[in-house]
């Protein structure tokens, strides 16, 4: 999905991963509009077995989403990357590209708060079910089925150095930061849902940043 032309600045949105994408998809949509109506043209890409992709989820391996945002760099000619939550994780492989890190998160903290989100909206995802998610053979993180080496290998990743980064929090998260933002955290709540107000915040870092 794209929204701008090609004469402006190109953005590349590395998403967040699994049931999270889906929960802040309203916010990544709204954004891009609004973006793309002071002149900033962004790019979001299906990472493979997400979105329009065919391919089963329980084939990807952790690789597979990290060489796709790359090549979803080079195809949109974007210099510049906004990661979100997980997208943090895989978007260290685009040389040369200045990043701006929304609400970055280990791979831990994120399988956690995925099985958690789960355990609190299907009362058939018991203890047993939660144990066994880093076993062989497909599994469950967040109501997605994946292999246990793609579920091992984002429990293990964390967001790798950049040489040119800017990374936002909200106002309660831990963390380093170069600003501080507020908003509610739309990746938790059980529905998606989008919020106006972080919107016009996020849009107002991003334009500065970019300027």
């Amino acid at each position: 999905m794209s929204f701008g032309d090609s004469s402006s600045t190109q953005l590349l949105i590395v998403p967040p991963l699994l049931e999270e994408l889906n929960r802040t998809r309203k916010l990544i949509s709204d954004t891009m509009r609004a973006l793309a109506a002071v002149g900033i043209t962004t790019h979001l890409p299906d990472l493979p077995a997400t979105g329009e992709s065919e391919v089963e989820l329980t084939n990807i391996a952790w690789d597979d989403w990290r060489q796709a945002v790359a090549d979803a760099a080079a195809v949109t000619t974007a210099t510049t990357v906004l990661a979100i939550r997980g997208g943090c994780l895989i978007d260290d492989g685009i040389e040369g590209a200045s990043h701006m890190r929304f609400s970055p998160v280990d791979g831990k903290r994120l399988v956690r708060d995925l099985i958690r989100s789960r355990s609190l909206t299907d009362a058939a995802f018991d203890s047993a079910a939660q144990a066994a998610v880093f076993t062989d053979g497909p599994t469950i993180i967040g109501g997605y089925p994946v292999s246990a080496d793609l579920a091992c290998a984002i429990r293990d990743a964390e967001p790798q150095p950049i040489e040119r980064v800017s990374t936002i929090r909200l106002e309660k998260e831990h963390g380093d930061s170069d600003a501080v933002i507020v908003g509610p955290p739309l990746w938790r709540r059980a529905e998606p849902t989008g919020s106006p107000e972080l919107t016009d915040t996020l849009v107002a870092h991003i334009v500065e940043w970019l300027g």
